[in-house]
Parts: C-alpha cells; structure tokens; sequence
C-alpha cells in the first residue's frame, strides 16, 4: 500500500438532508434498510483518483460499510462538482432509502473500474470512453456462469446507473446522452421465462394457506405437537416438531382428545416406526411429547416457537400478495394502522406510497382475506405481548430475528423458511414477481381480455400491463405458439413456394464470389438478378438495390465463415427492429416474416453442411446479444433502435 494512503475526515449525511452537500468528498450517505437495519456509504472516495481498492472484496462485503484510505494530493475538483450535482440530484427525487444504496454502489463499481482498470477519467471524454470499456467487461460477466457472473438485471442497474451519473455531472439533456452513449436495454424480466402455471399458484397457495391455519391456531391455542395436512398427502395423523428434515412424524391414536398425549407404554408401538430399541422411543416421547410440548404451552420462546411464528408471517405474505396482486415492497411497508378491515371486499382497504412510480397506490381484495388477516393480527398482538427488543413501528409483516429482536420481514427473509424444511416438498414455490403474472393472467382470462380491470388491480399503466403481465403460463404458451408457428409456416410455403421442400443455398470460396451485406455475390458477369428455383411468383423479386431480396436469388451465396453468419444475423435483427417500429401485424407476416423465414432455413443449411457453423452461429448470436453488429449494419440498427424509442415515448404520453 502506497505511503501517502491515509484516513481523512468524514462527514455523514442522511437521505433526507439534500441541503447539507457542501464537500461531498468527505460524505458517507446514512440510510435503512428494508429490515430496518441502517448501512453507511462511503461515496465521497471517488472523488480521489488514487485511493485504495475495495474491489477485491467479495460481493456481500462491498455492501457493507468500508472507509477507504484515499491519496488527499489526488482530490479532483472535477468529480468533486459531479458528486454533488448526482446526490442532490437522486436525494430530492424522495427516493427509498434502499434504492439510494443501491444507486450509491452501482456507481462506487464504476469508478472502480474506471480507476484501477481505466484511465481514470477528468473529463467528459474520458467518461464516455471508460464506459465503453466498462460496458464490455459486464456484458462478458454477463455470459460467464458461476458465481463470477452477473444477471441481466444487475447488468442493466449498473450500465444506466453510470450513464445517468454522467447526464447528470455534465447537465445533458436526453438527446445529447443518447448520442454519446446509448441506453442499455432491459431484456431481463421480458425475455426471461416464467415457468410457474396457474396449477403451480394454486397448489402452492393451498399449502400456505393450509400452513398458516393449522401452525398460527396451534400457537394461539398451545396446541404441541401440531398436527398438519401434510402437502400432496392423503394420510392422517402427521404431527410437526421441529425444524429438522426429519421433524415430521406420523403419530395415529397417541393423544387423547383434549390433545395430551396417551401414556408411553400405549404408544410405544407406534414410535417403533422410527425408533429400534426402547430407550429411543422413551427419549422421543419424554423430549418432545412432555417436556417440548411443556414449554410450548408454558409460552416459553423456543426455538420451534420462532420457526412456527415466522412460517405463519412467512404464508400470510404470500397469502396477502395472491389476493391482493400487489406489489412486493409496498406491501412490506405496510403498517397496521394503514388498514381499514372494515372496507376490505368492498373498496380500497389500504394505501401506501409506491417509490418507482411516485405516487399513492391502493389495496383491495376478495373478502376471503378478511379471514386470514384477522387471525394474522392475532398473531401480531401475541408476538407484540412478548415483548421482544426491535423497533418494527407496528409494520404488518414482523419476523423474530436473530437474538430474539423483532424485525420487518423482508424479501430476503423467505429462503430460511423454506429451503430446508420438508413441509414444502414436492410443492413448487411461486415467486412474488410471478404471482402478480399469475394474477394478470387470472384477471385477463375471466374479464375476456379487460386490460382496464388489470390495470386497475395491479395499480400499473396499461402501457405496463401490455408489456408486462399479458403471458401466459409456459404450458400454454407453448401449445398456443406451435399452433401459431404452423399455420405462419403453412401460410409462408403457401405464398411464396412452389412446395414445402427446402429450397438449397450456394456455398463460395474467397475468390468465386463478391461480399454483399446480405453475404456475398455469385453474379460477377452483372447479369440480371433472378429467383432461385422453388419460389413462386408471391416471394420477393430480388434486386440489387433490396439487400434482403437477395436471399430469394439464385446469385446468392454464403462464404462458410464468421463475417457472413455475423451479416446474416445482423440482417435478421435490423428487419425485427423494423417491423416493431411499423407495428402492423399484416405488413410483418406479408414482408418481413418470409426473411425471416429464409434467413433461418440457410442457417440450419449451413449447420447440416458444417459442424463448424454450430460454434460460428453460437459466436454471432452472443455478438448480436452484445449488440455488436456487422458493420454495415450496425449504423442502420442503430438508427431504428433511437426511432423505437421515440415511438414508444410518444405513444406513453
């Protein structure tokens, strides 16, 4: 570590105090968590263009506080200036404390970057430079697997977290941005499948349901061992004692009906089931029969106790979000007093703040809720009477934590309830993302399609509803695209060929063919172009001038390399970009799909010429992924990629 490495002063600053940025260099931003638990950033470092590198860390320390030791002779004024204009940019916006942190180290990751594998940028230039290079090192973390890799959403959180902060730094207006760096797409949650179905929702829902009655009534009745319906099981006579794999047991005729249990010598037979010798079988019915179901009902906290309470919060949340359909966090902000039980069936029971969209949103549900929400807050009041140390402000969803603290119940709370239990085998989980598709799925199916009524139920535009909770499940998806796929097929060979036979491609050498951007030229004698044998009269008549034509001319060939695999892919792309924009379905399936069509018959051609094609294709789509595109064009992809997006801007306004 270099000698002139020291600690300088520091100055925090809350969330809310946008007033107070006078050196941001010595700022560290204080905020809480979703949990309640408060962080500290350290963001005023960058401002240092030598300091040390807190890179090296592992990715869940560099969530946490770290004070780094920064070179003071290195203090820029320039990014002294850009710090202060992005913080009180991002810190007047009213944003959650939670989205400021992620904000705060999506940009930390940058300048690291910048700083110890860039040029450590002073200038506009020089940040739009080390963003290119920046950019290129998450999009190959993005194709990695392993722990090393990233997701597309963390990709697109961090590219447009550092392109905002340099909007922001140098006052640029949307236009000038986008001409020196494009936005970076979000391809996340529309190109990522969603494999739960409405059988999945519904099986899973019945088990939380079934959860929540039988362990919440066993904590509120002292009711130990707790018998359950055990998930995908017709038997009787389950009982539940502890949180351990084997901590089911099927336990016939050992109780009287008041619940206490029958004594040894009469159920000893029945523990033969699980145990061999006879001072097993007595250790089990003493330990848990006795002395556990003593403490239980005594209202000792054990640790069965806190499993039981957090598995009963844990089944109510996705209870409340099934027949609410809202969204995760607003949901988890919610406090008791925002309800109002006695509107719930009837109207808007609930309202909360929804940070992303910066507006009030509202709750409603079914009046089947009513039920489980009166039994949870039975709940709230019994773990409130306990107690317990932990500053949870009467928010709805509370969890006993570690040392027995209450704590808000967060996203990250739901792996430790089910990861290793057995009461949810065989049970698929449904995520909280999809169980608002599934719900927009439910809503659209038995309102015909009414996009209003789902809009309306998911507080969401229905722009947002359109784009984003109009699937179906997997299943049907994949039903209702093979009918699709071949009736668009049939209607393809129909209009444009002669028979449903593969219509070949002509493969060249370098010297028998001249590059075309489409992929290259067997015509050097100029004589007119003319269509390959198997296209009728409907296909596209090929022209020079047309470079998609040229797929359906007899002239036309491949050169089996990269280049032209690359050409024919960036081709493909620069037609779907194109056809999005026209957003006219008759124009895409008359013009645009027999291209489409051809462009992937020659790619399956190539691949039964070539074993090598399968490794070229598989490099050109990783490159198109990448948005890198063939040089002729990348410039004209470009262009169409700016003009949807001002189309789809100026169809939300």
């Amino acid at each position: 570590m270099s000698n002139s490495f020291n600690d300088r002063q520091l100055i925090e600053i809350s969330t809310k105090q946008i007033e107070d940025i006078v050196d941001p260099q010595y700022t560290v931003i204080v905020g809480s968590r979703a949990d309640g638990v408060s962080f500290k950033v350290d963001i005023g470092r960058v401002c240092y263009t030598n300091r040390e590198n807190d890179s090296g860390h592992s990715r869940d320390k560099t969530k946490s506080y770290i004070t780094g030791l920064v070179d003071e002779s290195t203090l820029s004024i320039e990014r002294v200036e850009w710090l202060r204009r992005y913080l009180r940019e991002i810190l007047q916006k009213g944003l959650r404390d939670e989205t400021v942190r992620g904000y705060l180290h999506n940009l930390r990751y940058f300048f690291d970057f910048c700083d110890f594998e860039g040029s450590k940028p002073l200038t506009l230039d020089d940040l739009a430079s080390n963003y290119k290079y920046y950019q290129i090192n998450l999009y190959q973390k993005a194709r990695l697997s392993g722990a090393k890799s990233i997701s597309t959403t963390t990709l697109y959180d961090k590219l447009n977290t550092a392109r905002d902060f340099i909007k922001i730094a140098y006052n640029l207006s949307d236009i000038d941005i986008l001409s020196i760096i494009p936005k970076h797409r979000h391809m996340g949650h529309n190109s990522k499948e969603r494999d739960s179905s409405l059988e999945d929702f519904k099986n899973f829902l019945q088990t939380c349901i079934t959860y929540f009655n039988e362990f919440s009534y066993a904590i509120l009745n002292k009711i130990y061992p707790i018998p359950i319906t055990l998930a995908k099981s017709s038997s009787n006579d389950y009982y539940w004692d502890s949180t351990r794999k084997y901590g089911i047991k099927k336990l016939p005729n050992c109780f009287y009906n008041s619940g206490e249990p029958l004594p040894f010598n009469e159920v000893k037979n029945v523990l033969s089931n699980y145990y061999n010798c006879e001072r097993t079988k007595k250790d089990f019915y003493k330990n848990t029969l006795i002395n556990n179901r003593n403490t239980w009902i005594n209202e000792n906290l054990d640790s069965r106790k806190i499993y039981a309470y957090n598995l009963c919060t844990y089944c109510f949340y996705y209870i409340y979000l099934s027949f609410t359909a809202a969204n995760i966090q607003p949901t988890l902000d919610l406090k008791i007093s925002d309800l109002n039980l006695e509107d719930l069936g009837l109207s808007t029971f609930a309202r909360k703040h929804k940070y992303r969209a910066g507006r009030q949103i509202e709750f409603s549900a079914p009046s089947h809720l009513k039920r489980y929400l009166i039994q949870y807050l039975k709940l709230r009041e019994w773990v409130d009477n306990l107690h317990l140390p932990g500053d949870c402000q009467e928010y709805l969803f509370v969890r006993i934590g570690e040392h027995r603290h209450l704590k808000r119940f967060a996203r990250s709370s739901v792996s430790s309830i089910d990861d290793n239990t057995p009461l949810f085998k065989g049970v698929k989980r449904v995520t909280a993302r999809d169980i608002r598709n599934l719900c927009a799925e439910y809503y659209i199916k038995h309102s015909k399609g009414n996009l209003s009524l789902v809009a309306r139920k998911l507080n969401n535009s229905l722009t947002t509803v359109a784009k984003s909770y109009t699937s179906i499940d997997i299943e049907s998806q994949a039903i209702e695209m093979n009918h699709y796929h071949e009736k668009m097929i049939t209607a393809v060979l129909r209009s444009n060929r002669t028979n449903e036979q593969t219509i070949s491609i002509k493969t060249s050498t370098n010297y028998d063919t001249e590059k075309i951007p489409a992929g290259s030229c067997s015509n050097l004698s100029d004589n007119d172009p003319v269509k390959a044998l198997g296209f009728n009269n409907e296909a596209p008549n090929p022209s020079c001038a047309t470079f998609e034509s040229c797929l359906f001319c007899e002239f036309f060939a491949i050169h089996i390399d990269f280049e032209d695999i690359h050409k024919l892919l960036s081709l493909k792309e620069a037609l779907l970009k194109s056809s999005m924009i026209r957003d006219d379905p008759e124009y895409h399936l008359l013009s645009i799909e027999p291209s489409l069509f051809r462009i992937d018959e020659i790619i399956n051609i190539l691949k039964g010429k070539d074993n090598r094609v399968i490794e070229l294709v598989d490099d050109a789509e990783q490159k198109i992924k990448m948005q890198i595109y063939n040089e002729y064009w990348d410039e004209h992809i470009n262009f169409l990629t700016v003009a949807s997006e001002s189309n789809r801007k100026s169809l939300s306004l």
